[in-house]
């Protein structure tokens, strides 16, 4: 005789969950609670179906009504555990999460959930290593770890750890090497690390197996800029922001590549609209990227206030006092940010600072100061010693309310006078920018220059140069300084060699890339400059050997 078992109706409404059949899981899980009132698994199962359903607070209820009930195994107790631990979380309840799922890891150490839950407890308290170690306990009792690997590398691209992501991503790339979205996370992971080409490759791939999403779409295209493609850059962002038309963070970055192609009007306006409708980081980017288009057209009334934001979006918020612009004779400490370029291009406004306050300087360049003859050397003041109050660098335009075009006359002076023939040469910036591909010029491109008679080059930048080419010492700030100052010409990429020829009223050839930065725009800042661009479209070497012959060509005609 054949016995037949009726379903257990607790699994039957788990399995109908499992399936995302809601609305029949919650009719199995009622019907239960209607025969047996406070039945411990149905109600963690009604649980369940408040958190999908973005109720977590009546989920966090419902499983504490669970936990109560003195029947429930350990294995079922260390399910509840989890749910109550995730629903917590999602309340913000951080703490309190992470002490429900620590729970369910020691009631039920083989299941992986628990430890996978217990992870994202831990990065939200900022114990990233602990979790990215309960991901990896995760990962080895799954036979498919690749939903974990992938959350492991998150964990490490959000922590800048870059080459650790990009092998996490690889290894689910092969365990689902048809897989566009594991695709998408490594080609991710590629451009964060500069590995340009492999990661427009592996997006290509992506797109064309199905993940061609809007965040798949915004990093291909931030690749194209980055490779010097800015047409298929602009198409491509543009199609990001069609498929997620509300994205601030998609928007900014056709607002870039709109300014890189020289619509600056649809930009601007672009981050207007940004502005208007967002709050928080991404209003932050579209108010500096503003501030670009701005200052780059010489508006600085509205643009030195708008450069601002630059200090929330890199960080910089400090608990010093920051100085308003006042007078007085309390000392105030004037500190640096992002690059020597930038210090040295602002250095020319602490003549008026310290026209109203005594300095102490706190920058990496601080000490070129003291080549600055207009600058009253008895206002500065030793580095280390108490201040009322500080500011940037970078923020002394706007505290000083400075409106005028600066001015382009040299601010720094040296000893040494420029020699016939002594031309200095940079042709690459920090390799860790991300256009650095597009501004640094590749070594090959310079041996046209080797051509030409009656010149010494010199190396103005640290690290391997052509043998043809003279090779100072260049420790510090003073010693480029006084290189530069021998010259009778700098021929440079936009770096802080660019800026050292024009604060010392040298002659300065820029090699500028394509588009290039608001420095060099519509607002001279140096006596002195001329600037040599790639052709627009050209390839980045194509682009560059184009610029260097011209270069060659001038300085033939230059000698005569």
């Amino acid at each position: 005789m054949t016995v037949l078992f009726s379903p257990d109706p607790t699994e039957t409404a788990f399995a109908c969950f499992d399936a995302g059949d809601l609305s029949g899981a919650g009719e199995g899980f009622r019907a239960i609670l209607t025969l047996e009132p406070g039945q411990p698994d149905a109600l963690h199962g009604m649980a369940c179906l408040a958190r999908a359903r973005g109720q977590s607070a009546t989920a966090v209820a419902l499983v504490g009504r669970a936990l109560q009930k003195s029947a429930v195994s350990p294995d079922r107790r260390a399910r509840m555990h989890i749910t109550l631990g995730l629903a917590l979380l999602e309340q913000g309840h951080t703490e309190a999460a992470r002490a429900a799922l620590h729970v369910s890891v020691l009631l039920q150490p083989a299941d992986p959930r628990a430890h996978a839950a217990l992870a994202e407890a831990l990065a939200g308290l900022g114990r990233r290593g602990e979790a990215r170690k309960a991901l990896q306990k995760a990962a080895a009792l799954l036979p498919d770890k690749s939903n974990v690997r992938t959350r492991i590398g998150e964990l490490f691209l959000d922590d800048g750890l870059v080459m650790q992501a990009v092998e996490e991503f690889r290894q689910v790339v092969r365990d689902r090497p048809g897989d566009g979205a594991a695709l998408a996370n490594l080609g991710a992971a590629l451009f964060a690390g500069n590995a340009l080409d492999e990661a427009g490759d592996v997006l290509l791939q992506a797109c064309e197996l199905g993940a061609g999403t809007a965040e798949t779409l915004n990093s291909l295209g931030l690749v194209q800029m980055a490779r010097g493609e800015l047409t298929a850059a602009y198409s491509t962002l543009g199609q990001a922001l069609e498929l997620r038309p509300s994205d601030a963070r998609i928007a900014n970055n056709l607002g870039t590549i709109l300014m890189e192609i020289g619509r600056v009007e649809d930009a601007e306006a672009l981050f207007k609209i940004i502005m208007a409708r967002e709050a928080g980081e991404e209003a932050e980017r579209a108010r500096f990227n503003r501030a670009t288009v701005l200052l780059g057209q010489g508006r600085f009334a509205e643009g030195w206030p708008c450069f601002e934001s630059r200090r929330s979006l890199l960080g910089l918020i400090s608990d010093s006092p920051q100085w308003d612009g006042s007078a007085g004779e309390e000392p105030v400490a004037v500190v640096g940010e992002q690059g020597l370029g930038d210090e040295v291009q602002f250095l020319r406004f602490l003549r008026e600072a310290a026209r109203l306050r005594p300095l102490r300087l706190r920058f990496r360049t601080a000490a070129l100061a003291g080549l600055m003859p207009d600058l009253d050397q008895e206002r500065i003041l030793p580095a280390e010693g108490p201040v009322a109050a500080e500011i940037s660098l970078l923020s002394l335009p706007d505290v000083l309310e400075l409106e005028a075009p600066p001015c382009t006359e040299p601010y720094l002076a040296v000893e040494e006078v420029p020699e016939a023939g002594r031309i200095g040469l940079c042709w690459s910036g920090n390799p860790s920018y991300r256009f650095d591909r597009r501004r640094s010029v590749p070594t090959g491109c310079l041996e046209v220059l080797r051509q030409l008679s009656g010149i010494r080059f010199v190396a103005l930048q640290r690290g391997d140069a052509p043998e043809w080419m003279e090779r100072v010492s260049l420790e510090t700030s003073e010693d480029l300084a006084r290189e530069v100052g021998r010259c009778a010409l700098v021929i440079s990429v936009d770096t802080l060699v660019a800026h050292m020829a024009g604060a010392l009223g040298r002659p300065l050839w820029l090699l500028n890339r394509e588009g290039g930065d608001w420095r060099w725009k519509d607002v001279n800042w140096y006596r002195d400059v001329r600037q040599f661009r790639p052709p627009a479209g050209a390839g980045i070497a194509e682009g560059w050997s184009v610029v260097l012959e011209d270069v060659a060509a001038a300085l033939s005609l230059r000698k005569r």
